[in-house]
């Protein structure tokens, strides 16, 4: 019976110390955020980042960024998610959002995009019953923090 309270005490201790080693992390929050800082050149302002998207076939998209900053670009991400996409109607009301229907390891991940470098994702829009028209495909980073640098595009449905 005592091996028994002070297996339990122990348990309870344990976890007690895990749980308090979660999340003490220290941060410094003068440090500038890389995806954010804007360069400035004598007045002028730098280059940034150039979004595009494009089709690349009948419904696959690719989503790029391409560093023209004076810097490399880091952006971190909390899952293994590193982009999203949607598509909303004229009204603005979402027809589609692919983060909705998909699953994301909960792991912590990072991108850089050094001077010059892209970055791309390419991706396909399933089949979907939606009606006919013109929709906004939307496309974007999804960093911890920081700007999330979206794309658009028409995407017409017949």
């Amino acid at each position: 019976m005592k091996k028994m309270i002070w297996l339990g005490a122990f348990l309870i201790l344990f976890a007690v110390f895990v749980l308090t080693a979660c999340g003490t992390r220290e941060s410094d929050d003068t440090e500038k955020d890389p995806a954010t800082e804007e360069i400035d050149t004598n007045g002028e302002a730098a280059e940034k980042l150039e979004l595009t998207i494009e089709q690349v076939n009948d419904n696959t998209y690719r989503y790029t960024l391409i560093n023209q900053t004076e810097k490399a670009q880091l952006f971190e991400f909390t899952s293994s998610q590193r982009f999203d996409f949607s598509l909303t109607t004229d009204s603005g009301e979402v027809a589609f959002l692919f983060s909705s229907v998909s699953l994301y390891l909960q792991a912590l991940g990072e991108e850089t995009i050094n001077q010059g470098d892209e970055l791309s994702y390419d991706f396909e829009i399933p089949a979907l019953e939606l009606e006919p028209g013109t929709y906004k495909l939307a496309a974007w980073l999804t960093p911890k923090q920081g700007k999330m640098y979206e794309v658009t595009m028409d995407y017409v449905v017949k």
